[in-house]
């Protein structure tokens, strides 16, 4: 079987309430289109949905989603010009809000954060994102 090929999706996002519908469909078209198995298509979709929701609520400029594909898995990152590095809340029965990281968390094979550092952008930009592993 040949390897599968390497590729990327870029998605810049107004701070909108829409933007996580607009990431979910954004990121579910491209997985399909280069074939990726449902599952990491609907776990993908779901985890992208909740990173950019939180950057929607957290910070007041632009958000940018990337998606990479490698022959080993997926990885995506949003970023977005909050300082706060975030960390998953206890996950409990009586709030309706903070299941976001704790979903990734538990659903990604890997996941993580860190500050944009460099000329790339004005200090206080930051990087969250997960990663998928190419399941057979």
């Amino acid at each position: 079987m040949s390897e599968t090929p390497t590729w990327q999706c870029n998605l810049q996002l107004t701070n909108d309430l829409r933007a996580p519908h607009i990431a979910r469909h954004t990121i579910r078209t491209a997985l399909r289109g280069h074939a990726s198995p449902p599952d990491l298509t609907d776990t993908a979709e779901l985890l992208t949905s909740e990173l950019v929701s939180n950057a929607v609520k957290h910070s007041d400029g632009p958000v940018t989603v990337r998606l990479r594909s490698r022959p080993e898995g997926i990885r995506v990152n949003v970023l977005d010009n909050h300082p706060d590095l975030p960390n998953p809340l206890p996950c409990t029965t009586d709030q309706s809000f903070g299941r976001g990281l704790y979903l990734v968390e538990s659903l990604a094979d890997a996941w993580g954060r860190y500050p944009v550092t460099g000329h790339f952008r004005v200090p206080g930009w930051k990087v969250v994102w997960f990663e998928l592993a190419a399941r057979e």
